[in-house]
């Protein structure tokens, strides 16, 4: 070969391999991970290092190999798929290829059973450079993923401490958010509303049935205010849902004993406890408060868990009205069981970390903290109490 045809031959090859470089050498650096689950649709979403085409398949499980489905994703970096005609109250099976890189199966359920349970945790995000992620949420992200049957995990907000920190939070929480779907809230320091909405292919406050179950997710950050007449509106016309169960998520606590911030966030309190409390919202849901707290205010449960690996806060020992269980130092999560009847809510401690950093785990199956919604009433206890006790004629005697 002459050197003129040489030097054609691998200028051919060299922009061939230009062209083709960027697809073969993109990694999957975030998810999969499934959001916007309803009762016959779900989205699929994945970040590469690179703009390259994907795809993603699924099928029912146990179903036959001429049931999978197929749809693709155009060349770009940050891929949310749309899977559409789902079966309600279904596992499906999903993988998700980009380039030359292809997952192996994962799960997830569609929406439509009465009866189910969920998790709910937040403020994850790392404090670098004392500790990682992978240092604390780890331990809690480890701990979501052994749980069963999980049908999908709320997080409260604040992921991540900065841009940066995105791709640690994937990471740590990848084996869990790969096998169910995630609910996300938007927490001061994802950055932005249209920063959330990219990653997470979701509005800032948005709502969904699961079941027996209405959740109304919104948007508590200070860029939220400038419309928050809008948002407020919202709220007052989702809440109408007939469904027998309620819950509310947003990220600032609107009661909470932490030093920093005593009593909580009174302008979320005043634009929106009244309407939750009106609208008969069972339990609220909050983080920002890097601990754990319940507090019982006109009806309503609320949860302030902050616990998923930032650096703690003191609570203030002097407790607003209606405060019912607080913990300090300990990593955890809430366990929520639903079903037509009830919701039970449960306090899941993963580990205590005292303020030199010393770890202890918490055995699994452990409970710190336990509320019925609807609270038995007085007669409704003395049954529960005859039970314990197993005195035989107990309850009758309050009739």
């Amino acid at each position: 070969m002459n050197r003129c045809r040489k030097a054609r031959v691998m200028a051919a090859i060299a922009v061939l391999f230009a062209l083709l470089s960027p697809a073969a050498s993109a990694a999957i650096v975030w998810g999969p991970y499934v959001t916007n689950t309803t009762e016959e649709s779900a989205v699929v979403s994945w970040k590469t290092t690179s703009p390259v085409e994907g795809w993603v398949e699924y099928a029912p499980e146990g179903s036959e190999s001429g049931d999978v489905g197929r749809i693709s994703s155009p060349e770009e970096a940050m891929h949310h798929v749309l899977l559409t005609n789902l079966s309600p109250a279904t596992t499906y099976r999903y993988r998700i290829s980009t380039g030359d890189e292809t997952t192996e199966d994962h799960r997830f359920r569609t929406f439509g059973e009465q009866s189910f349970t969920c998790i709910i945790y937040g403020d994850t995000r790392g404090q670098k450079p004392y500790f990682a992620q992978a240092e604390r949420h780890g331990l809690v992200a480890k701990r979501i993923a052994a749980e069963e049957d999980i049908l999908f995990v709320i997080h409260t907000g604040d992921f991540v401490c900065g841009d940066e920190e995105w791709d640690e939070f994937f990471s740590v929480a990848g084996p869990m958010l790969r096998n169910t779907t995630l609910v996300p809230v938007a927490g001061n320091h994802e950055g932005s509303a249209e920063a959330f909405s990219a990653i997470f292919s979701l509005p800032a406050y948005y709502s969904f049935d699961a079941g027996s179950l209405h959740v109304t997710v919104l948007d508590s950050n200070d860029w939220a205010w400038p419309d928050m007449d809008t948002q407020t509106a919202w709220l007052e016309e989702d809440l109408a849902s007939p469904l027998p169960w309620k819950i509310a998520a947003f990220h600032h606590p609107p009661f909470s004993s932490d030093r920093k911030r005593p009593g909580g966030d009174q302008a979320i309190r005043a634009e929106w406890c009244g309407i939750l409390s009106q609208n008969n919202v069972d339990a609220v849901v909050s983080a920002h408060t890097h601990a754990y707290e319940r507090y019982r205010v006109d009806g309503t449960e609320y949860f302030i868990i902050g616990c998923g690996g930032a650096p703690f806060y003191p609570l203030a020992e002097e407790k607003l009205e209606g405060h019912q269980a607080g913990r300090e130092q300990t990593l955890g999560y809430l366990r929520a069981t639903v079903s037509p009847e009830s919701i039970v809510m449960e306090m899941v401690p993963v580990a205590e970390i005292t303020e030199d950093g010393e770890v202890t785990m918490y055995p699994a199956g452990t409970v710190i903290d336990t509320v019925r919604l609807p609270a038995p009433t007085s007669g409704e206890w003395w049954n529960v109490l005859a039970s314990l006790h197993r005195i035989p004629g107990l309850s009758e005697l309050w009739r």
